[in-house]
Formats: C-alpha cells, sequence, structure tokens
C-alpha cells in the first residue's frame, strides 16, 4: 500500500471530506489553451480551493504536452502540472501511450494513475475582422480562400471598403493551436478543391503549407493575446480568435454560411449552442467502464473509461455557427498529495455549478444534464460506480499519483 501523505487512509479522509481546514494544497498549477485563459484565471481568483496558482497561458499543444509528460517548464513553473486546458481534444494515441508508457502506465505503483478529459464549456471560433464598414458575409468557399491564402483584397469579396484599406493582412495563430485546429478541422470538411493546401485539423497553421510558401500577407502571432496585438497595427486585417472580448476588442465578428443548411450566422451564444446540439454524435458514453487500451472493447465509443469518449468532435455541424466545439480540461485521477485532489474537486465543483461566470466570457455553459453527468462521474468525493472519479480511494490506493 502507499505510505506517501497517510496512504489509503489519508484518501478516504479526503474522499469523506473536502481536506479542507486539515490540510492544504501548495501549488496546484495549471494552463495551457490561451483561449479559455480570462475565464480560468477569474474562477482560480476567485475560488475558495487552497493552493490555486493562476493558469498560464501557452497555447493547446504545449499545455497537453506540459500534462502528458508532467514538465511544468512550459508554464515557468516548477513543480508537478496538476490540470490543464485545451480546445484540442487528445488523440487516441496520446491516451494510449500516456496508460502504456507514460506517468499513467498501468499497474506500476509508481505511476500516476489514468488521466481525466472533461469537455468545460461550448465555444466558438469567430472569424474577424477590421477595415470594413459593412457586415461581412462569408460563404465556406470564400473562407477556404481567405485562410489558404487565395484572397487578399476585400473587393475580391465583394465588400466595399473606404480607399487604401481594399488589401487585407491575414493574422494567424504560430502557436500549437487549439483554435488553429477547430477552424482548420472544419475548413478540411468544407473546402474541397476552394482550399490548394492541406488544411485538415492543424494546430499549427503554417503545417498546411509547404515550407516557406506561407502567403506574403500572411502575419504571425503567438497566441490570443499575440493576435490582439497584431490587430491593433493593422487597419485593414482578418483573423480567427476565440469568444473572449479580452481577445476580440475593436474586431467585427463575420457571418459564415453553415455549408450544410445554408444559413449565415454570427457567432452568438444562441448560434453556438444549437451547433453543438445538431450534432448527431454529442451523446456520453454510458457502457462499463474499460480502463486500459488492453481491455476488449476499450475503443467502444460507449466507453466512459476511454477518456476520448468524453470530448465529441463536431466540424460539420447541421445548423448555427459552423466552427465551434468545446474547451476541455485534462487532469490526473490520481495524486500524491490528497489535499491536492481535494483543491481540484472544490474548483471543478464551483466551476460548473457557476454558469454565469462561463457565459460573462462569452462561452457557452455546458446543457445542465451534462454537467450534473461530469460532476457525478468524476468530481463528486464518492463518485458514482464507474469508480473514474478525482481521488478514487479503489483506484488509487496503491499509486503514487500526481506528484
Amino acid at each position: 500500500m502507499r505510505k506517501r501523505l497517510g496512504g489509503m487512509a489519508g484518501l478516504l479522509a479526503c474522499a469523506a471530506a473536502s481536506c479542507g481546514g486539515a490540510a492544504l494544497a501548495q501549488n496546484v498549477l495549471s494552463g495551457g489553451a490561451w483561449l479559455p485563459m480570462p475565464l480560468y484565471q477569474e474562477a482560480i481568483a476567485s475560488s475558495p480551493a487552497t493552493g490555486l496558482q493562476s493558469y498560464v497561458a501557452t497555447g493547446s499543444s504545449a499545455g497537453l504536452r506540459a500534462f502528458l509528460t508532467n514538465d511544468s517548464a512550459a508554464f515557468e513553473r516548477t513543480g508537478p502540472v496538476h490540470w490543464v486546458g485545451s480546445d484540442s481534444a487528445l488523440t487516441q494515441r496520446q491516451i494510449d501511450d500516456y496508460l502504456t508508457l507514460g506517468p499513467g502506465r498501468y499497474g506500476d505503483p509508481a505511476g500516476h494513475g489514468p488521466l481525466i478529459q472533461m469537455p468545460a464549456a461550448y465555444v466558438s471560433v469567430a472569424v474577424s475582422y477590421k477595415g470594413p464598414a459593412e457586415p461581412v458575409t462569408l460563404t465556406p468557399g470564400q473562407l477556404c480562400r481567405v485562410f489558404s491564402g487565395g484572397i487578399d483584397r476585400w473587393s475580391q469579396l465583394g465588400v466595399a471598403v473606404a480607399p487604401g484599406l481594399d488589401a487585407f493582412k491575414v493574422v494567424y495563430r504560430a502557436d500549437g493551436s487549439g483554435a488553429t485546429e477547430l477552424l482548420t478541422r472544419h475548413l478540411a470538411g468544407v473546402c474541397g478543391a476552394d482550399s490548394p493546401v492541406a488544411l485538415g485539423g492543424r494546430a499549427v497553421f503554417k503545417d498546411a503549407f509547404k515550407p516557406g510558401l506561407l502567403p506574403p500577407h500572411f502575419v504571425a502571432a503567438q497566441g490570443e493575446a499575440g493576435v490582439a496585438l497584431v490587430m491593433a497595427g493593422n487597419v485593414s486585417a482578418i483573423t480567427y480568435t476565440g469568444p473572449d472580448a479580452a481577445f476580440t476588442a475593436g474586431l467585427k465578428p463575420a457571418w459564415l454560411v453553415n455549408a450544410q443548411d445554408g444559413v449565415a450566422y454570427l457567432p452568438t451564444p444562441a448560434n453556438v449552442a444549437a451547433a453543438m446540439q445538431s450534432h448527431d454524435g454529442a451523446g456520453l458514453p454510458g457502457g462499463p467502464a474499460l480502463r486500459h487500451p488492453s481491455d476488449s472493447g476499450w475503443s467502444s465509443a460507449d466507453n466512459p473509461g476511454n477518456p476520448a469518449n468524453w470530448v465529441r468532435i463536431v466540424s460539420q455541424p447541421r445548423h448555427g455557427y459552423p466552427i465551434v466545439g468545446t474547451t476541455n480540461v485534462v487532469l490526473s485521477q490520481c495524486y500524491a498529495d490528497p489535499a491536492v485532489a481535494a483543491a481540484i474537486r472544490l474548483f471543478f465543483k464551483r466551476f460548473y455549478e457557476d454558469t454565469l461566470r462561463v457565459s460573462n466570457h462569452q462561452m457557452v455553459p455546458l446543457p445542465a444534464p451534462v454537467r450534473a453527468r461530469l460532476l457525478a462521474t468524476f468530481v463528486t468525493p464518492v463518485g458514482d460506480s464507474s469508480r473514474l472519479n478525482i481521488g478514487n480511494p479503489v483506484i488509487c490506493g496503491d499509486l503514487a499519483g500526481r506528484g
């Protein structure tokens, strides 16, 4: 049995209570995606949970890498990476490697135990612009040609602008970005012959182009804050951004035509919710929990033990705003310090309950039944029969846990 911090007794005590008062979690580190940074920083600052350090934005790719290797150097911190935010879902290979070769290796008492992946909110990727005074509406073909470099003037889109503003810059994320992945995955489904580059589902935008062949009117930016800065320095430009007003001030969102229903939509909360809810595969897994890639049935879409099944990819919604997805959190099921597990449980309990905070950051809270299911499965100290909850003493009792 594990001896650290009271072993099974400590885990059981923290499962039955909150560990608040009796033990304080120290330096609970988090970071990752830029898109939800203002939301998470505000939620952490107001949380009653102890030891939570401010969320550090690095981009989704760097955040996932930090979690999977338990290396906080990307956050310019030291110590364990306790949880990360990402607008990119973990791939099945990343999950399988983590459980067989990485820190979560199955059956190793020194391992961290399984990982958990949960959607946090519905989000849009807005195509935002400066220059034209009139509203801009883009068809799927026009959107493809803009982001593949085939169009560099508003007049080519039939949009009238003031003299000197016709030529525009395309501002793109240079870092590994979940927002880029959501955009390029959508474009892969609608572009066809309208795009000469392979935009499909890439988190690094320039990877869609041959080395050295990015169009000359494309401008790189690091992170959402970098996009906002570059956009502020140009009088005529177009980009893609997350929905938070912290990054979209001074920009206008374009109307995008949904390729499925032919209707133009703005990235409003109602249109984002409609898009997510129109997806046939939006249900959560409900079968028996199989925990390891070697288990028969591991890859079944109804296996709640496979973290890939808790995040649904919606690249071509039937209705609503067409570039949507979820911003997600990735965390460990087992932690070396029971107080850390308790602090994380308390943080996410309050996070899922405070739907107004999510809405205030221009994201869409998950539907109430989805939030209830996530809380019951992963966050509630006692947990449900699947034993997938954070700090579950049966699963974590003989493991070192993340620390």
